[in-house]
């Protein structure tokens, strides 16, 4: 009995660990479509100018290749989601919007 328990609160602890390491960074300002595409570009054009300066000028500035794959995909999903709502349907706009505030700070 005492080790059902003991696994019962485990799973408990692992739970809440797990929810903690997905955090859901929303505004209510940013949950619309174009606000989000806005953030996207803007953030993709900061990693762009990275890139650049990294190259013109022999910098060292991080430049996340997966972040920009990501963000890419997700400003695709977001437009194909502006005109049929239904568009991929799995994910929805807060979902997104989550994760590309997760890829603002990285």
């Amino acid at each position: 009995m005492d080790c059902v328990q003991h696994a019962t609160l485990l799973q408990h602890k692992q739970n809440n660990l797990s929810k903690m390491l997905y955090p859901r960074l929303v505004d209510t300002d940013c949950s619309t479509i174009p606000a989000l595409l806005h953030d996207i570009d803007h953030r993709l054009n900061e990693l762009g100018a990275n890139l650049y300066n990294n190259v013109v000028y022999m910098l060292n500035q991080p430049v996340p290749a997966t972040a920009i794959i990501d963000l890419l995909n997700y400003r695709r999903i977001l437009t194909f989601k502006r005109c049929n709502p239904d568009y991929a349907s799995n994910y929805t706009v807060e979902q997104i919007a989550s994760r590309v505030k997760i890829l603002k700070f990285k």
